[in-house]
């Protein structure tokens, strides 16, 4: 016998080599000669097919029906890779049974498990909504899901050779009513160098943060009608904000608007959520004696305000955002707690 139909006859008695690794630990199974993701993958299958389980007469069936149907190691691994994804045990329990008893090849019990694992998991009906996936350093995704004369209507106005322009334009359109379209008050964060800059034109180069999270040109800023698009804030490299203009907001909504300046999205590490949907967050606690100053503010989610250590004399947990050098970071829990410089 050849080595080639020495490895194809010992593949067939799938379901009794499976059971001869039943008990065995995958340093045991390289030991016998076993690579070890075919190691990992027999003890997979022993594991599904062998250990203690409440379900111990359907686990009797279905092994009985792969010995019987002689199924190979390769079908054996499809059908518990999709009675694996079963919502609950019964039911991986009675789709190994039901494949199991199946005569077919590998290929073909890979549709009909597809199948059998769609009907036990049918998919959940989208929710009419819009989805916004931000990413950062990367174009975002606007998903819109509703009914589908919506949808077409909305399809029928895109332009099949410029389809992002036409959908600008569409949430943009000047034939809307000012009634109509919704009021952005989002700001442009621009230091009084940056500033400088694109003034003189090289506006092009410049990446300037707005507080919805999103980022643009300098030149791009130029090209906008500013009063529509929002509000610009001039920040000094290093006295912070230096002025507020286009506004005449109150006090507090100034403060608001300030402090997603300094910080346009939550200071929190990693965390890019947008200032304009974050709350204002007292560094120090007003709890704890911390004043609404300008210099005690910053944004912040709702996830990470309501996880902040507020209190500096409690064990910390989360770790709490304080200013640093005049920046707003994170200070983990670990961290030097020394005064800052709020």
């Amino acid at each position: 016998m050849t080595a080639l139909q020495t490895y194809l006859a010992a593949l067939a008695p799938g379901i009794d080599i499976v059971a001869g690794c039943a008990g065995m630990s995958e340093d045991q199974l390289c030991a016998a000669g076993a690579p070890n993701k075919t190691a990992r993958t027999l003890l997979t299958l022993a594991d599904a097919l062998f250990a203690p389980t409440s379900f111990t007469r359907l686990q009797r069936q279905a092994v009985d029906a792969a010995r019987d149907r002689a199924h190979p190691l390769p079908t054996l691994e499809v059908i518990e890779r999709y009675a694996a994804r079963a919502k609950t045990k019964r039911d991986a329990w009675r789709l190994r049974v039901e494949l199991c008893r199946t005569a077919a090849d590998t290929d073909e019990m890979e549709k009909l498990a597809r199948k059998k694992l769609r009907e036990l998991n049918p998919p959940t009906p989208p929710r009419p909504g819009v989805r916004i996936r931000r990413r950062k350093d990367a174009p975002w995704t606007l998903a819109i899901t509703g009914p589908s004369s919506l949808i077409a209507d909305l399809e029928s106005s895109l332009d099949e050779d410029s389809p992002l322009d036409s959908v600008a334009e569409l949430f943009s359109s000047t034939a809307a009513s000012a009634a109509d379209r919704p009021t952005i008050t989002t700001n442009a964060i621009i230091t009084l160098d940056e500033l400088d800059r694109i003034i003189d034109g090289d506006g092009e180069e410049i990446s300037i943060q707005l507080t919805n999270g999103a980022r643009i040109s300098g030149a791009d800023l130029v090209s906008r009608t500013l009063a529509e698009r929002g509000l610009i804030t001039l920040v000094h490299p290093f006295e912070g904000a230096v002025n507020l203009y286009r506004t005449e907001r109150m006090a507090s909504e100034k403060q608001r608007l300030m402090a997603a300046a300094e910080n346009p999205v939550c200071p929190w590490t990693d965390c890019n959520y947008p200032a304009d949907k974050c709350q204002i967050h007292h560094l120090q606690a007003w709890q704890h004696g911390g004043d609404t100053n300008i210099s005690n503010l910053a944004t912040c989610c709702p996830y990470h305000n309501g996880v902040n250590d507020d209190d500096p004399n409690a064990p910390p947990i989360r770790g709490r955002l304080v200013r640093r050098r005049g920046r707003v970071v994170w200070q983990p829990p670990w961290a030097d707690t020394a005064p800052t410089d709020t």
